[in-house]
Protein backbone atom coordinates (compact mmCIF):
# COMPACT_ATOMS: atom_id res chain seq x y z
CA UNK A 1 0.00 0.00 0.00
CA UNK A 2 1.37 3.45 -0.97
CA UNK A 3 2.00 5.67 2.05
CA UNK A 4 0.16 9.00 2.39
CA UNK A 5 3.53 10.70 2.88
CA UNK A 6 4.79 9.46 -0.52
CA UNK A 7 1.61 10.60 -2.26
CA UNK A 8 1.89 14.02 -0.63
CA UNK A 9 5.52 14.31 -1.69
CA UNK A 10 4.75 13.37 -5.31
CA UNK A 11 1.89 15.84 -5.50
CA UNK A 12 4.13 18.58 -4.19
CA UNK A 13 6.82 17.79 -6.78
CA UNK A 14 4.26 17.70 -9.61
CA UNK A 15 2.89 21.06 -8.50
CA UNK A 16 6.39 22.56 -8.55
CA UNK A 17 7.08 21.10 -12.00
CA UNK A 18 3.83 22.50 -13.39
CA UNK A 19 4.70 25.92 -12.02
CA UNK A 20 8.14 25.80 -13.61
CA UNK A 21 6.71 24.70 -16.97
CA UNK A 22 4.16 27.52 -16.89
CA UNK A 23 7.03 29.98 -16.42
CA UNK A 24 9.30 28.49 -19.08
CA UNK A 25 6.79 27.55 -21.78
CA UNK A 26 6.23 31.07 -23.20
CA UNK A 27 9.99 31.42 -23.71
CA UNK A 28 10.44 28.09 -25.48
CA UNK A 29 10.47 28.58 -29.27
CA UNK A 30 7.32 26.81 -30.30
CA UNK A 31 6.84 28.34 -33.75
CA UNK A 32 3.51 29.96 -34.48
CA UNK A 33 2.77 30.82 -38.11
CA UNK A 34 1.17 34.26 -38.14
CA UNK A 35 -0.48 35.49 -41.34
CA UNK A 36 -0.58 39.17 -42.17
CA UNK A 37 -1.86 41.02 -45.21
CA UNK A 38 0.11 44.23 -44.54
CA UNK A 39 3.61 42.76 -44.08
CA UNK A 40 5.15 39.36 -44.86
CA UNK A 41 3.78 36.50 -42.74
CA UNK A 42 6.32 34.91 -40.39
CA UNK A 43 6.97 32.55 -37.48
CA UNK A 44 6.95 33.89 -33.90
CA UNK A 45 7.50 32.35 -30.48
CA UNK A 46 4.39 31.41 -28.57
CA UNK A 47 4.98 34.34 -26.19
CA UNK A 48 5.64 36.87 -28.94
CA UNK A 49 2.68 35.69 -31.01
CA UNK A 50 0.38 36.56 -28.11
CA UNK A 51 1.66 40.16 -28.16
CA UNK A 52 0.80 40.72 -31.84
CA UNK A 53 -2.28 42.81 -32.65
CA UNK A 54 -5.10 40.40 -33.33
CA UNK A 55 -6.66 42.61 -35.97
CA UNK A 56 -3.47 42.51 -38.05
CA UNK A 57 -2.06 39.03 -37.48
CA UNK A 58 -3.80 35.66 -37.40
CA UNK A 59 -1.77 33.03 -35.54
CA UNK A 60 -3.60 29.76 -35.62
CA UNK A 61 -1.05 27.05 -36.35
CA UNK A 62 2.22 25.73 -34.96
CA UNK A 63 3.71 25.71 -38.47
CA UNK A 64 3.02 27.21 -41.87
CA UNK A 65 -0.21 25.90 -43.34
CA UNK A 66 0.46 23.13 -45.86
CA UNK A 67 -0.20 23.83 -49.50
CA UNK A 68 -3.70 22.64 -50.44
CA UNK A 69 -4.22 19.75 -52.82
CA UNK A 70 -5.81 20.41 -56.20
CA UNK A 71 -7.34 17.92 -58.66
CA UNK A 72 -7.71 18.29 -62.44
CA UNK A 73 -11.27 18.46 -63.70
CA UNK A 74 -12.88 19.16 -67.08
CA UNK A 75 -13.41 22.79 -67.83
CA UNK A 76 -10.08 24.41 -67.43
CA UNK A 77 -9.24 24.24 -63.78
CA UNK A 78 -7.70 22.38 -60.93
CA UNK A 79 -10.20 22.40 -58.07
CA UNK A 80 -9.42 22.14 -54.36
CA UNK A 81 -9.54 18.41 -53.74
CA UNK A 82 -11.87 18.79 -50.78
CA UNK A 83 -14.29 20.69 -53.05
CA UNK A 84 -14.47 17.84 -55.59
CA UNK A 85 -17.03 15.15 -54.79
CA UNK A 86 -17.85 11.83 -56.42
CA UNK A 87 -21.51 10.95 -55.97
CA UNK A 88 -23.20 7.61 -56.73
CA UNK A 89 -24.73 7.43 -60.16
CA UNK A 90 -28.40 8.33 -60.06
CA UNK A 91 -27.93 10.78 -57.19
CA UNK A 92 -29.85 14.03 -57.03
CA UNK A 93 -28.48 17.12 -55.32
CA UNK A 94 -29.85 20.51 -54.31
CA UNK A 95 -27.89 23.69 -53.60
CA UNK A 96 -28.83 25.01 -50.13
CA UNK A 97 -29.04 28.70 -49.14
CA UNK A 98 -25.94 28.39 -46.92
CA UNK A 99 -23.78 27.23 -49.81
CA UNK A 100 -23.82 23.54 -48.87
CA UNK A 101 -25.30 20.85 -51.12
CA UNK A 102 -27.75 18.14 -50.10
CA UNK A 103 -27.04 14.90 -51.98
CA UNK A 104 -29.57 12.07 -52.13
CA UNK A 105 -28.24 8.79 -53.55
CA UNK A 106 -30.82 6.37 -54.99
CA UNK A 107 -32.44 4.36 -52.19
CA UNK A 108 -30.21 5.82 -49.47
CA UNK A 109 -30.44 8.65 -46.92
CA UNK A 110 -29.42 12.14 -47.92
CA UNK A 111 -26.16 13.67 -46.79
CA UNK A 112 -24.67 17.13 -46.84
CA UNK A 113 -21.65 18.22 -48.86
CA UNK A 114 -20.30 21.28 -47.02
CA UNK A 115 -19.78 24.60 -48.71
CA UNK A 116 -16.44 24.82 -50.44
CA UNK A 117 -14.51 27.15 -48.13
CA UNK A 118 -10.79 27.82 -47.96
CA UNK A 119 -8.23 30.58 -47.63
CA UNK A 120 -7.05 29.41 -51.04
CA UNK A 121 -8.86 29.82 -54.38
CA UNK A 122 -11.42 27.11 -55.15
CA UNK A 123 -9.97 26.81 -58.64
CA UNK A 124 -6.54 27.76 -59.87
CA UNK A 125 -4.01 27.83 -62.64
CA UNK A 126 -0.58 26.46 -61.89
CA UNK A 127 1.94 29.25 -61.90
CA UNK A 128 2.53 32.16 -64.28
CA UNK A 129 4.18 32.63 -67.62
CA UNK A 130 5.04 35.23 -70.23
CA UNK A 131 2.89 33.40 -72.82
CA UNK A 132 -0.12 35.55 -73.71
CA UNK A 133 -3.65 34.70 -74.71
CA UNK A 134 -5.46 36.15 -77.73
CA UNK A 135 -6.19 39.34 -75.80
CA UNK A 136 -2.66 39.80 -74.50
CA UNK A 137 -3.15 38.43 -70.97
CA UNK A 138 -0.56 36.08 -69.43
CA UNK A 139 -1.34 32.36 -69.47
CA UNK A 140 -0.02 29.68 -67.11
CA UNK A 141 2.78 27.37 -68.26
CA UNK A 142 0.44 24.36 -68.35
CA UNK A 143 -1.85 26.01 -70.90
CA UNK A 144 -3.64 23.40 -72.86
CA UNK A 145 -7.26 23.97 -71.91
CA UNK A 146 -9.87 23.87 -74.64
CA UNK A 147 -7.86 22.93 -77.71
CA UNK A 148 -10.87 22.63 -80.02
CA UNK A 149 -14.55 23.43 -79.60
CA UNK A 150 -17.80 24.44 -81.29
CA UNK A 151 -20.15 27.05 -79.86
CA UNK A 152 -23.75 28.18 -80.32
CA UNK A 153 -25.91 30.74 -78.48
CA UNK A 154 -29.67 30.34 -78.39
CA UNK A 155 -30.10 33.74 -80.04
CA UNK A 156 -28.23 32.36 -83.09
CA UNK A 157 -31.28 30.18 -83.76
CA UNK A 158 -33.92 32.77 -82.74
CA UNK A 159 -34.52 31.15 -79.37
CA UNK A 160 -35.52 33.04 -76.25
CA UNK A 161 -34.00 32.37 -72.82
CA UNK A 162 -32.17 29.07 -72.80
CA UNK A 163 -32.09 25.51 -74.07
CA UNK A 164 -34.16 22.88 -72.25
CA UNK A 165 -32.64 19.74 -73.78
CA UNK A 166 -29.41 18.86 -75.57
CA UNK A 167 -28.81 15.33 -76.85
CA UNK A 168 -26.11 13.89 -79.07
CA UNK A 169 -23.93 10.84 -79.71
CA UNK A 170 -20.20 10.86 -78.97
CA UNK A 171 -17.86 8.25 -80.45
CA UNK A 172 -15.06 6.60 -78.47
CA UNK A 173 -11.68 6.67 -80.26
CA UNK A 174 -8.57 4.58 -79.64
CA UNK A 175 -6.62 4.99 -76.41
CA UNK A 176 -3.62 7.32 -76.82
CA UNK A 177 -0.19 5.70 -76.88
CA UNK A 178 0.85 7.71 -73.83
CA UNK A 179 -1.39 9.25 -71.15
CA UNK A 180 -1.58 12.99 -70.63
CA UNK A 181 -2.29 14.33 -67.17
CA UNK A 182 -5.92 14.38 -68.27
CA UNK A 183 -7.70 14.32 -71.62
CA UNK A 184 -11.41 15.19 -71.85
CA UNK A 185 -14.03 15.12 -74.64
CA UNK A 186 -17.60 16.31 -74.14
CA UNK A 187 -20.64 18.30 -75.23
CA UNK A 188 -22.00 20.76 -72.67
CA UNK A 189 -24.41 23.54 -71.73
CA UNK A 190 -23.42 26.70 -69.84
CA UNK A 191 -25.22 29.62 -68.26
CA UNK A 192 -22.63 32.15 -69.53
CA UNK A 193 -20.08 32.15 -72.34
CA UNK A 194 -16.93 31.53 -70.36
CA UNK A 195 -13.89 29.75 -71.83
CA UNK A 196 -11.22 28.69 -69.31
CA UNK A 197 -7.89 30.50 -69.32
CA UNK A 198 -9.13 32.90 -72.01
CA UNK A 199 -11.96 34.84 -70.36
CA UNK A 200 -11.80 36.72 -67.03
CA UNK A 201 -12.61 34.62 -63.98
CA UNK A 202 -16.34 34.50 -63.14
CA UNK A 203 -17.36 36.12 -59.88
CA UNK A 204 -20.01 35.51 -57.23
CA UNK A 205 -21.99 38.30 -58.85
CA UNK A 206 -21.65 36.63 -62.26
CA UNK A 207 -21.68 32.91 -61.36
CA UNK A 208 -20.82 30.17 -63.82
CA UNK A 209 -21.79 26.55 -64.31
CA UNK A 210 -21.56 23.78 -66.90
CA UNK A 211 -23.37 20.45 -67.22
CA UNK A 212 -21.57 17.82 -69.28
CA UNK A 213 -21.31 14.07 -69.91
CA UNK A 214 -17.53 13.58 -70.18
CA UNK A 215 -15.30 10.97 -71.85
CA UNK A 216 -11.92 11.08 -70.15
CA UNK A 217 -8.51 9.40 -70.22
CA UNK A 218 -6.96 8.22 -67.98
CA UNK A 219 -10.29 7.10 -66.61
CA UNK A 220 -9.18 6.77 -63.01
CA UNK A 221 -6.72 5.20 -60.61
CA UNK A 222 -7.55 1.61 -61.54
CA UNK A 223 -8.63 2.25 -65.13
CA UNK A 224 -6.39 1.58 -68.11
CA UNK A 225 -8.72 3.05 -70.71
CA UNK A 226 -11.51 5.53 -71.29
CA UNK A 227 -14.12 6.30 -68.64
CA UNK A 228 -17.46 8.08 -68.79
CA UNK A 229 -18.68 10.41 -66.03
CA UNK A 230 -21.38 13.06 -65.76
CA UNK A 231 -20.19 16.36 -64.32
CA UNK A 232 -21.69 19.48 -62.79
CA UNK A 233 -18.99 22.13 -62.39
CA UNK A 234 -19.32 25.59 -60.88
CA UNK A 235 -16.79 28.31 -60.29
CA UNK A 236 -16.84 29.54 -56.67
CA UNK A 237 -18.70 26.39 -55.59
CA UNK A 238 -16.79 23.20 -56.37
CA UNK A 239 -17.73 20.29 -58.60
CA UNK A 240 -19.64 17.00 -58.46
CA UNK A 241 -19.25 13.99 -60.76
CA UNK A 242 -21.08 10.68 -61.02
CA UNK A 243 -19.46 7.27 -60.66
CA UNK A 244 -17.41 6.23 -63.70
CA UNK A 245 -18.26 3.65 -66.35
CA UNK A 246 -15.42 2.06 -68.33
CA UNK A 247 -15.86 2.33 -72.11
CA UNK A 248 -13.91 0.89 -75.02
CA UNK A 249 -12.82 1.99 -78.45
CA UNK A 250 -15.66 1.77 -80.94
CA UNK A 251 -18.39 2.41 -78.36
CA UNK A 252 -20.91 5.20 -78.81
CA UNK A 253 -22.14 7.34 -75.94
CA UNK A 254 -25.60 8.88 -75.87
CA UNK A 255 -25.26 12.27 -74.17
CA UNK A 256 -28.37 13.73 -72.57
CA UNK A 257 -28.82 17.04 -70.72
CA UNK A 258 -32.51 17.67 -70.03
CA UNK A 259 -34.33 20.19 -67.86
CA UNK A 260 -36.59 18.55 -65.26
CA UNK A 261 -37.71 21.71 -63.42
CA UNK A 262 -37.21 25.47 -63.38
CA UNK A 263 -33.72 25.12 -61.87
CA UNK A 264 -33.19 21.35 -62.25
CA UNK A 265 -31.41 19.24 -64.85
CA UNK A 266 -30.47 15.62 -65.39
CA UNK A 267 -27.03 14.96 -66.87
CA UNK A 268 -26.61 11.46 -68.28
CA UNK A 269 -24.19 9.49 -70.42
CA UNK A 270 -25.24 6.05 -71.71
CA UNK A 271 -22.95 3.49 -73.37
CA UNK A 272 -24.79 2.09 -76.38
CA UNK A 273 -23.10 -1.32 -76.38
CA UNK A 274 -24.02 -2.11 -72.75
CA UNK A 275 -26.94 0.18 -71.97
CA UNK A 276 -25.17 1.29 -68.79
CA UNK A 277 -25.59 4.90 -67.72
CA UNK A 278 -23.90 7.27 -65.31
CA UNK A 279 -25.97 10.27 -64.31
CA UNK A 280 -26.79 12.93 -61.76
CA UNK A 281 -29.64 15.39 -61.22
CA UNK A 282 -28.69 18.93 -60.23
CA UNK A 283 -30.84 21.70 -58.76
CA UNK A 284 -29.36 25.17 -58.45
CA UNK A 285 -30.68 28.70 -59.04
CA UNK A 286 -27.95 29.36 -61.59
CA UNK A 287 -29.36 26.53 -63.76
CA UNK A 288 -32.41 28.66 -64.62
CA UNK A 289 -31.07 29.49 -68.09
CA UNK A 290 -28.47 27.57 -70.12
CA UNK A 291 -28.28 29.54 -73.39
CA UNK A 292 -24.76 28.46 -74.47
CA UNK A 293 -24.25 25.09 -76.19
CA UNK A 294 -20.96 23.41 -77.07
CA UNK A 295 -21.42 20.37 -79.29
CA UNK A 296 -17.80 19.19 -79.40
CA UNK A 297 -14.98 20.03 -77.00
CA UNK A 298 -11.46 18.63 -76.75
CA UNK A 299 -9.69 19.65 -73.55
CA UNK A 300 -6.29 18.48 -72.38
CA UNK A 301 -3.76 19.07 -69.61
CA UNK A 302 -0.22 17.81 -69.78
CA UNK A 303 -0.52 16.78 -73.42
CA UNK A 304 2.90 16.35 -75.02
CA UNK A 305 2.76 15.74 -78.73
CA UNK A 306 0.73 13.33 -80.82
CA UNK A 307 1.39 10.30 -78.62
CA UNK A 308 -0.94 11.78 -76.00
CA UNK A 309 -3.88 11.97 -78.45
CA UNK A 310 -5.95 9.28 -80.19
CA UNK A 311 -5.07 8.52 -83.78
CA UNK A 312 -8.74 8.26 -84.75
CA UNK A 313 -11.11 11.24 -84.76
CA UNK A 314 -13.90 11.70 -82.25
CA UNK A 315 -17.29 12.43 -83.79
CA UNK A 316 -20.34 14.12 -82.25
CA UNK A 317 -23.46 13.24 -84.24
CA UNK A 318 -27.22 13.82 -84.22
CA UNK A 319 -26.98 17.02 -82.16
CA UNK A 320 -30.47 18.08 -81.06
CA UNK A 321 -31.32 21.22 -79.09
CA UNK A 322 -34.75 22.13 -77.74
CA UNK A 323 -36.55 25.00 -76.05
CA UNK A 324 -40.11 24.63 -74.71
CA UNK A 325 -40.47 21.34 -76.58
CA UNK A 326 -39.45 22.88 -79.91
CA UNK A 327 -36.45 21.29 -81.67
CA UNK A 328 -34.31 23.81 -83.48
CA UNK A 329 -33.21 23.28 -87.06
CA UNK A 330 -29.49 24.00 -86.82
CA UNK A 331 -27.44 23.72 -90.02
CA UNK A 332 -23.73 23.20 -89.64
CA UNK A 333 -22.92 26.79 -90.58
CA UNK A 334 -24.57 28.06 -87.38
CA UNK A 335 -21.90 26.51 -85.17
CA UNK A 336 -18.89 28.71 -84.44
CA UNK A 337 -15.58 26.83 -84.49
CA UNK A 338 -12.98 27.99 -81.96
CA UNK A 339 -14.21 31.60 -81.65
CA UNK A 340 -11.61 32.06 -78.87
CA UNK A 341 -8.82 29.77 -80.09
CA UNK A 342 -6.01 28.29 -78.05
CA UNK A 343 -2.64 29.97 -78.49
CA UNK A 344 -0.98 26.92 -80.02
CA UNK A 345 -1.55 23.40 -81.27
CA UNK A 346 -0.44 20.15 -79.68
CA UNK A 347 -0.97 17.68 -82.53
CA UNK A 348 -2.46 19.15 -85.71
CA UNK A 349 -5.88 19.20 -84.03
CA UNK A 350 -8.73 20.40 -86.22
CA UNK A 351 -12.51 20.64 -86.04
CA UNK A 352 -15.01 20.43 -88.87
CA UNK A 353 -18.80 20.69 -88.83
CA UNK A 354 -20.88 19.00 -91.53
CA UNK A 355 -23.92 20.62 -93.11
CA UNK A 356 -26.20 18.61 -90.78
CA UNK A 357 -24.33 19.82 -87.67
CA UNK A 358 -22.25 16.69 -86.98
CA UNK A 359 -18.86 17.76 -85.57
CA UNK A 360 -15.53 15.95 -85.92
CA UNK A 361 -12.35 16.62 -83.96
CA UNK A 362 -9.23 15.04 -85.44
CA UNK A 363 -5.57 14.81 -84.52
CA UNK A 364 -2.34 13.46 -86.06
Amino acid sequence: MTSPFLISTLNSQLSTLNSQLSTLLPHIFIPQWCKCAAVPSACFTLADSKKLPGGVYQCDSSKPAPEPEYTRIPFGRSVLSHCLHEIPTGSSHVALPNGATQVTPPGKPSYIVPKCESDHPTFRFNGATTTLDVEGRPLPPDYDGWLEYTELNITDVQGNKGFDTFTSYMSVPDVPEEPADQLFFFPGLQNIDWIPKVDPEPTNENPFDIIQPVLQYPGGFLSSGWALKSWYVTINGGALYSSAIDVKEGDQIFCNMTRTGDNSWIVRGTVNSTGKSTEQSATNARLLNQPWAYSAVAECYGCDGCKTFPTKPIVFTDNKLYEDGHMFDIPGGKWNINPKPAVGQECHEATSVASNGDATISFQ
